[in-house]
């Protein structure tokens, strides 16, 4: 198979918005989706590892590494070091859950 064989995420997404399962999934983790985007895009554009981004915001660098695979929404408290670390700004979604970090 070569890679311009593979659908895009945009075509699954579409080919499977109607299923009550992948919607509830895909809703779930969208917020903790975009966190992890912004942070992996925050790291490129300042040069940063794991580590450094973690020394830099107050955290570890396994907690930088849980954001950034976008599975579990982040804690309001983690938002806020990264926040406060980074400047970033975070629009949190209304019925927000937060996640263990």
């Amino acid at each position: 198979m070569n890679l311009s064989d593979l659908k895009t995420s945009a075509q699954v997404h579409d080919e499977q918005r109607h299923d009550p399962e992948f919607s509830s999934e895909w809703n779930r983790t969208a917020f903790a989706n975009d966190v992890a985007l912004r942070i992996l895009r925050y790291r490129r554009e300042h040069g940063l590892t794991q580590t450094a981004l973690a020394r830099e915001v107050g955290m570890t660098q396994s907690v930088i590494a849980r954001l950034e695979s976008g599975d579990q929404p982040p804690s309001i408290a983690t938002l806020a070091k990264l926040s406060k670390g980074t400047g970033m700004d975070f629009e949190v979604p209304r019925g927000f859950r937060t996640g263990s970090q």
